[in-house]
This record gives C-alpha cells, structure tokens and sequence, in this order.
C-alpha cells in the first residue's frame, strides 16, 4: 500500500498535476496514502478531513466477519434489491453514491473560481469511488459492484455546470 501510495505521487508530480484543494477521508488507511503520494509529490499540506469521504457504513455489522454477515439469505437480499440493498443501520450503494455526490458537489463549490479551472485531490474508497460513478452514470448493480478501482488509482470526475461526468474510473 505504502509503494502504491508513492507511486501515484511520483506519477501525479510527472504529470505537473499541483491542486488547488486537498481532502480525505478521515480512514487512517486513505489519510496515509494522502500522506505518501503528497509527500512524493513535495506537497507539505494535510488534507480536508471529510467524514462524507467515508466508505459504504455496514451498520450493525462493522466489524463483522464478512463470511459471518453476507449468509445465503443476505445474499439473495442483494440478488433482489441491487443497489438499493443495506445491512441494518448501514447504508446502501445508491445512499454511499449519493452522499459522494453531494460531498463532492460541496467541495467543488467551496473551490468555485468561476473563470478557472480548479484540480483537487480527494483521498477516498474504491467501492465509494464506484457508487459515485455509479450515481453520475446510472449503473447497474452489476456494473458497480465489478468495475474494478485499485488502490491509489486516480479517478477523474469533471463538472460542467451542474452536470458531473467520470472520465476515467481506476486507473
């Protein structure tokens, strides 16, 4: 984790890439690849911690065995309700998506320049990464739960006027 964290670093400085803003996820895992990649980056800035930045909240089960919580009848629960399916208390892909949504939308305005373009780095999770995506394009439950979002990829959602479009999703 901590090579790949470097290695997208290393790649964002090759591309010039310099951000106007900067945020996380407050997960210790997501703020230490925020805390690798910018440190190769020679960016001396901690992130914006934002808990709406967070991954898909399991409820009652955080912290459960995942053979112990996704039984046959779970299973066959998500079969049924795709996107729309959630674990008592938690969330489901479509509530993650469209809390990704409004997160970044908020963020976005927060850094409006109007006349400019503004290029922010936001240190968060693969499976919210893909509910977004999901969110902004309509995917299907099948579509979101096999796009595949390694760590430390880079994912590029643009907006245009109220509109959001991902560009490119893992790589």
């Amino acid at each position: 984790g901590v090579e790949q964290a470097k290695q997208l670093g290393r790649f964002l400085l090759s591309k010039n890439i310099q951000p106007d803003f900067i945020y996380s996820s407050p997960a210790v895992r997501t703020l230490a690849t925020a805390h690798h990649s910018l440190a190769e980056m020679n960016i001396d800035t901690h992130p914006i911690i934002d808990d709406d930045l967070q991954e898909l909240d399991q409820g009652l089960k955080v912290g459960h065995n995942r053979t112990d919580v996704y039984t046959d009848e779970v299973l066959a629960a998500i079969a049924t309700l795709g996107k729309d399916f959630k674990l008592e208390g938690g969330e489901s892909m479509n509530d993650v998506g469209a809390r990704m949504l409004n997160a970044i939308a908020t963020i976005a305005d927060r850094h409006d320049t109007t006349n400019s373009t503004v290029t922010g780095l936001i240190y968060t999770h693969g499976l919210a990464i893909r509910c977004l995506a999901s969110t902004v394009h309509n995917w299907s439950h099948k579509q979101t739960y096999e796009t595949e979002i390694p760590n430390a990829s880079i994912n590029l959602f643009v907006r245009s006027s109220d509109q959001w479009n991902a560009h490119y999703v893992g790589l």
